[in-house]
Parts: structure tokens; sequence; C-alpha cells
């Protein structure tokens, strides 16, 4: 939506224009010529955009790394919990399986992880980090702990960026009661 623009309810009525910058603006001169109608109401469509603008920005930040922001969230999950099984990195990131599978398997190429036979069940897999992965683990401490603040720039401040997460935390809990 154009800043500045009308923006419209739920049915689809005009209403005040927002007094926030949106998404689109950032998009190019086009895209915010373009009336998105209702969409600027709904919290999916700006956690739709707000995550694609946060893996770009992450993708040019952290380059060096080749991985995306799924891929740094796997190391931390596998780097706090050695020992860990597929299954219940799965459920941490909230991934299916294939999307592990293939997860795990470019961890391993790269030499950040390996997969050993449980001791108990020789059909059950356990995963660590290797050198290499702890390594790489310690670097990316340096890199997400100013991410953030890096990505919100001036539109947040340090305490809207921290009632943000942690609105988001409460809706993420409060939707998804029994699960990650």
């Amino acid at each position: 939506m154009k800043k500045g623009a009308a923006a419209h309810d739920s049915k689809g009525e005009k209403r005040a224009p927002n007094k926030i910058v949106t998404p689109t603006d950032a998009v190019s001169p086009e895209a915010a010529e373009i009336d998105v109608g209702p969409l600027d109401n709904y919290l999916g469509y700006y956690l739709r955009r707000l995550y694609e603008n946060y893996r770009r920005h992450f993708m040019t930040v952290a380059a060096e790394f080749n991985f995306g922001p799924r891929e740094v969230g796997a190391a931390f999950v596998i780097g706090l919990n050695p020992g860990l099984t597929p299954s219940q990195l799965r459920e941490a990131l909230a991934m299916d399986g294939a999307q592990i599978t293939a997860l795990l398997n470019q961890f391993e190429r790269r030499g950040y992880v390996e997969r050993r036979v449980s001791e108990t069940d020789g059909r059950s897999r356990h995963v660590y980090l290797t050198d290499a992965g702890r390594a790489l683990l310690t670097r990316l401490r340096e890199v997400v702990g100013w991410f953030d603040r890096s990505f919100s720039g001036d539109s947040l401040t340090d305490a809207e960026l921290e009632q943000l997460v942690g609105l988001l935390a409460k809706l993420h809990a409060g939707s998804n009661p029994g699960g990650a």
C-alpha cells in the first residue's frame, strides 16, 4: 500500500490511511502504487512480507555462511542439544521430515554435523556438531547477536523490538499450545 494512501477495512471499505510505513513501501515505487485492499489488515500478510524481507537481509548480512535463518536455527538447536534425533530437530524447528533430511545432508556434506547410530537402538541416529560445526556456531553467535537490531534499524526502539519478539512468542505459544 502506498504510504498515506487509503487503507481498507475487513469489508473492503476505505478507511483512514495507516500512519506506519508498510512493507510494500520498501519494495519499489511501482509496487507501492498497488492497492492491496483489506490485506493490510491481516497479520499473515505482514508476517509473510516481513519474513521475506528478514530472509533477504539475513542472506546479505550473513552471506559468508551461505545459510538462511532456518539453517542458523538448526545449527543452534543441534549445538545446544548434542545427540538429539532428527525427529526432535524436526519438532523444534517445525519442519517436515524431508526438509530435516535435506538440511542434515547439507550440513554433513559441509562437515558441520555427524550422525551417529544410537547405542540403544540401531535404527535411530543422533546428531552432533563436528569441530567445524562448533566453530561455525561460535561465529554465528557473533552475527545473530546484533542481527535483529540491524534488521529493524530505526523502525523500532530496543524496547519496541523486545516487545514485538515477546508478543510474537506469546502469539506462537497461544496458537500452538501442544507443539513447537
